[in-house]
């Protein structure tokens, strides 16, 4: 006020004077310097000099309101007046299972001093509404609550709610005076006042506060007490970054509950009875509840409801997944998850909000940034912003850098939101995520084996940015983490009949299901694939199609469905007038009778495969071929034809720069050598072989090698190199899905002389 006014200490001495009223200099420099209240007679001098237009009973009335609270203070320190102790923790939640390393985070965290040894201890519990924030942090208050022996404040800031409007701090600062004690007339009006107060009176006690369902960093701040004796913890469905780096706070964020965890609550709330009856139901109410423990409570009271009845009612309720959230209520609000839902959604921005609505069209949401960014026809910055928005929400997760996931439920709600969207605007975003994946994995799939036939795509759709992918290495790790994503982009494309991408991207994935050994996968993708070319009338993809189901077939063993496709190929290319698609059946029928034990059969179509491919002067083809007939020679004890066809395939491969064909070509070899007696060359062969093999990332090849190399090592003597051959082939196998082969393996180590 003095700074206001601009006078000197002379000039509110004589301003003072002409208004009546003694204020002597030094009294105003002694009631400056001191951190007391001034008198009452010194405060109406002092405002009617500096500031003689203003209300001085405002100002005497605030005087008064401070002189009672501090009065209130010092009585509390001093122990003249007995301190309240609030006790104001809601109920501990009746039933409460699982969350042990969650509970054993609080321990540490709050167990233990700040590093900085002068600050409040504070943890903020965020995640998804319905997740078991609250009786997260209450079961933990109440084990706790002798760690506090001068009280809990406790409040719910209604930050995510039915209200849009959270509670104001000073509404939750007014009560947490009252509980400490301070009269409700000598409460400050200003929020900062307020606050001040409130710090004051918790200083140097041992309390915790706990602040339930905040909004956000600025909501709480003020209700932060400023002493290291107290603790305070927080929940929200906001992350409260800001928290953490202004006040330190450490962070927890909850997941959904483990399968045996919702199991077990579940079971808790039917009681043991129900369970022995229904276990069948009640493990797919659990699956259907997503482990998430609001949905179980919900389920849990509709099944109380009727405490006689199956438990089938329910089960069926919940199985179709279109109206799902429909039977995740109790027809109250708080106990209704699509409204739970809603609170978090009302809270997004609007580009935010569109981009959730748009996830609900993913059919599993486990999705990229580069995904997310083409999926919203946007930059990857500008994706990564509204990501974190969503994130900031619990609405999506990032489970690991750059790739978000989406709880079972939370995307039933986004579908349901997307499906009110504008028909034209979902078409659209699907094509775009659809061409993102089939322009992605056709440019990984040229990095795996860049001499094969190359596909013809259009241009990807406007907004739609493909990953630039630089080696053959990253489009292995590409593929390994997005194979389940192009097999859904496939599914999406065949709902919605643009059936050029249906084949186009199961021929993507060719090379990356034969290095992986995924035959189950490589049938799926192709059925999908044979009936999207015969809607669309593509003859040649059509023979594709026929070409590779065989394959598959035959690989898993079954030769007659396979040869059955095999010669539909054979035909159909024929019919097509397309002469490398016959050269393919021809050389896939070749592969089918070697491995049904047919060497002389084998050979006869590989030799029709090797004309068709030299008129064509595909080289790299030929040299497959030859490699297949040095093979099927050796099977038939014409070794040198088949040494002589195996190397001019070996040359071939390399001018050619295909490692994939060189290293078959070497194992071949190797074989030979090892069926001449010529075992150390055969050595040779086969770690060339495998060193190939593992640099291109052709797991399929490099566990075929390993297993002839043990076989080699074993009929040498060299046991303890069968045993590291065979060891390492155990591991690829189960890598590949491949368990009754590795057991057989185990059993052949388990037979070697120690």
């Amino acid at each position: 006020m003095k700074e206001d006014s601009g006078c000197t200490y002379r000039q509110l001495e004589q301003r003072a004077a002409r208004r009546g009223v003694v204020l002597a200099r030094s009294t105003i420099a002694d009631t400056l310097r001191r951190d007391a209240l001034p008198r009452p007679d010194t405060l109406i001098a002092f405002v009617r000099a500096c500031a003689p237009g203003q209300d001085v009973r405002a100002w005497l009335a605030a005087r008064n309101r401070l002189a009672m609270a501090s009065a209130a203070t010092a009585d509390l320190d001093s122990g003249s007046v007995r301190a309240p102790v609030p006790r104001q923790l809601p109920a501990p939640p009746a039933l409460f299972t699982g969350r042990t390393d969650e509970l054993r985070f609080l321990d540490a965290t709050i167990g233990q001093p700040h590093p900085s040894s002068r600050t409040v201890l504070i943890s903020a519990v965020g995640g998804a509404g319905g997740i078991g924030k609250t009786s997260l942090v209450l079961q933990w208050a109440h084990t706790n609550a002798d760690q506090f022996p001068d009280g809990q404040l406790y409040a719910d800031l209604r930050g995510f709610g039915p209200d849009p409007t959270p509670v104001p701090a000073t509404v939750t600062l007014r009560g947490f005076l009252q509980a400490l004690g301070v009269p409700p007339g000598s409460v400050p009006d200003p929020v900062d006042a307020q606050a001040a107060l409130f710090r004051s009176l918790v200083a140097k006690r041992r309390m915790l506060v706990l602040l339930d369902n905040v909004r956000d960093t600025d909501h709480v701040i003020p209700l932060l007490p400023g002493s290291p004796t107290c603790t305070v913890l927080i929940t929200s469905r906001h992350q409260l970054r800001g928290l953490a780096v202004t006040h330190g706070a450490r962070t927890l964020t909850l997941d959904k509950l483990s399968e045996t965890e919702a199991r077990d609550l579940l079971g808790a709330h039917l009681g043991p009875g129900r369970v022995d009856q229904h276990r069948q139901a009640l493990d797919a109410l659990v699956r259907h509840c997503g482990g998430l423990p609001l949905a179980l409570a919900i389920v849990a009271s509709r099944a109380a409801t009727y405490p006689d009845h199956p438990l089938d009612g329910v089960v069926r309720d919940l199985h179709d997944s279109s109206v799902r959230l429909d039977a995740l209520t109790t027809g109250e609000l708080r106990a209704d998850l699509r409204a739970v839902f809603s609170w978090s959604y009302r809270a997004l921005s609007p580009p935010a909000g569109a981009l959730f609505d748009l996830l609900g069209l993913v059919p599993a949401v486990d999705i990229s940034l580069p995904a997310l960014a083409s999926l919203a026809a946007t930059s990857t910055q500008r994706a990564q912003e509204l990501a974190r928005e969503l994130e900031d929400t619990a609405l999506l997760r990032q489970h690991a850098p750059g790739r978000f996931r989406m709880h079972d439920l939370v995307h039933l709600y986004s579908a349901q939101r997307g499906r009110a969207r504008p028909g034209g605007e979902d078409q659209e975003a699907v094509r775009r995520l659809v061409d993102f994946y089939l322009h992605t994995a056709c440019a990984a799939d040229r990095l795996l084996d860049p001499r094969r036939h190359p596909l013809v795509l259009g241009p990807p759709s406007p907004g739609c940015t493909p990953v630039a992918l630089t080696d053959a290495s990253a489009a292995m790790s590409w593929f390994d983490a997005e194979h389940e994503r192009v097999r859904e982009s496939q599914r999406l494309a065949m709902e919605r009949q643009w059936f050029a991408q249906v084949w186009q991207l199961a021929r993507t994935l060719v090379t990356f299901h034969a290095r992986r050994r995924q035959v189950t996968d490589q049938l799926a993708v192709w059925r999908m694939g044979l009936t999207a070319t015969e809607q669309s009338d593509n003859i040649s993809a059509s023979a594709m199609a026929h070409r590779y189901l065989g394959q598959a077939h035959s690989q898993n063993g079954q030769y007659d469905e396979g040869v059955r496709h095999l010669r539909l190929a054979v035909d159909r290319a024929r019919e097509a007038g397309d002469a490398a698609e016959l050269a393919r059946g021809h050389y896939a029928l070749s592969v089918s009778a070697d491995r049904a034990g047919d060497p002389r059969q084998a050979l006869v179509h590989a030799r029709e495969a090797l004309t068709e491919f030299q008129d064509l002067a595909d080289m790299v083809e030929v040299a497959r071929v030859l490699n297949a007939i040095g093979w099927e020679c050796a099977q038939l004890g014409r070794y040198e034809e088949a040494q002589d066809s195996c190397s001019q395939a070996l040359t071939l491969f390399r001018e050619h720069g295909h490692p994939d064909g060189e290293a078959d070509t070497l194992h071949s070899l190797g074989l030979l050598a090892g069926n001449t007696g010529q075992q150390h060359s055969a050595l040779a062969y086969y770690r060339q072989a495998l060193a190939v093999y593992h640099d291109v990332g052709n797991t399929r090849g490099e566990a075929d090698c390993l297993e002839s190399l043990g076989e080699l090592h074993e009929s040498l003597g060299q046991h303890g190199d069968a045993h590291d051959a065979w060891q390492r082939l155990v591991v690829l196998l189960r890598v590949q899905g491949r368990e009754a082969e590795a057991v057989q393996v185990e059993q052949r180590i388990g037979l070697l002389p120690h």
